[in-house]
């Protein structure tokens, strides 16, 4: 028979070897492999791996349980929001991203203190994609956003008007942003195996950012475009402003992610009603004049 200390041991080392790994050689090895490829760029990778995986906490779990029985909260209280508002934030969400990604993405964010972690974990990314995203885990990236997330929260609440359309918008944000973001970030990076049915149609409507999209147009050398890593759809309209030909200041960018993080949920309420006031009228009008022209 097998000694119980030798079958204990083996049972703790097949246990170890199933747990995801841990730091930035660990990653590196299991994941890329060949970072001195067209990903590293001709001169090899400018980091020497990706940011080591932090543990998930209590408090990130708490967190997300919080928001989504809060969307649950609001859709069967408040119902869904319009369709319109619905469209904008798919489209904002994914611009919001591609704002704060453009930024961390520039060298001289290594230097702002209170961002190097993030800006580090974004640059490192393209030398290291699937040790950074793969090596991490889909919820690890979804943890990582919960310090975005508190910063949207207390701006709604510190600018907005306290109604359900700022409760809804908060909500959106945090959804697609954040959870969204995260997700189609991850899935980006997935190929075909670990993607589902579901997933492939998200990504081919562009609800999930598609990897062809990303990793063909983003993750090419030089990395100045498709910032976005929601679904995508805001980087037909922004690539020339956060990129070549404009390619902004750092100070320039950072100005514009701080103004949306502090105060886009609050305007974005306030637009809400004059916009479908105004569009409701041009329907009404244009259905008049439809029916006098029978």
């Amino acid at each position: 028979m097998c000694d119980p200390a030798v079958r204990r041991r083996s049972a703790r080392t097949a246990d170890e070897s199933k747990k995801p790994p841990s730091t930035a050689d660990e990653l590196r090895a299991k994941y890329d492999t060949d970072a001195t490829g067209p990903v590293g760029g001709a001169n090899g990778p400018r980091f020497d791996g990706p940011e080591p995986v932090q543990p998930c906490t209590r408090i990130n779990l708490a967190h997300h349980v919080v928001v989504f029985a809060a969307i649950a909260y609001s859709l069967v209280t408040h119902g869904c929001p319009s369709l319109g508002v619905v469209a904008f934030m798919l489209w904002y969400a994914d611009a919001y991203t591609a704002v704060l990604h453009a930024a961390l993405d520039r060298p001289g964010c290594l230097d702002v203190k209170i961002l190097h972690g993030a800006a580090r974990g974004f640059q490192a990314h393209h030398d290291y994609p699937l040790a950074s995203t793969h090596g991490r885990g889909c919820y690890r990236m979804i943890c990582d956003t919960q310090r975005i997330q508190t910063i949207t929260i207390v701006s709604a609440l510190v600018f907005g008007r306290w109604n359900v359309a700022t409760f809804q918008i908060c909500l959106m944000k945090l959804l697609f942003s954040a959870y969204g973001g995260a997700t189609g970030h991850f899935y980006a990076h997935g190929g075909a195996k670990p993607r589902g049915p579901a997933i492939k149609l998200a990504q081919k409507c562009h609800v999930l950012l598609p990897p062809k999209h990303h990793v063909g147009g983003h993750h090419a050398p030089p990395h100045d475009k498709n910032f976005g890593i929601f679904n995508g759809l805001s980087n037909y309209a922004l690539n020339p402003f956060l990129g070549a030909p404009m390619n902004p200041p750092l100070g320039v960018l950072l100005a514009a992610w701080a103004a949306l993080s502090l105060f886009d949920v609050a305007v974005v309420e306030r637009c809400v009603g004059p916009v479908g006031e105004v569009v409701g009228r041009g329907v009404a009008t244009a259905l008049e004049l439809a029916r006098s022209s029978v």
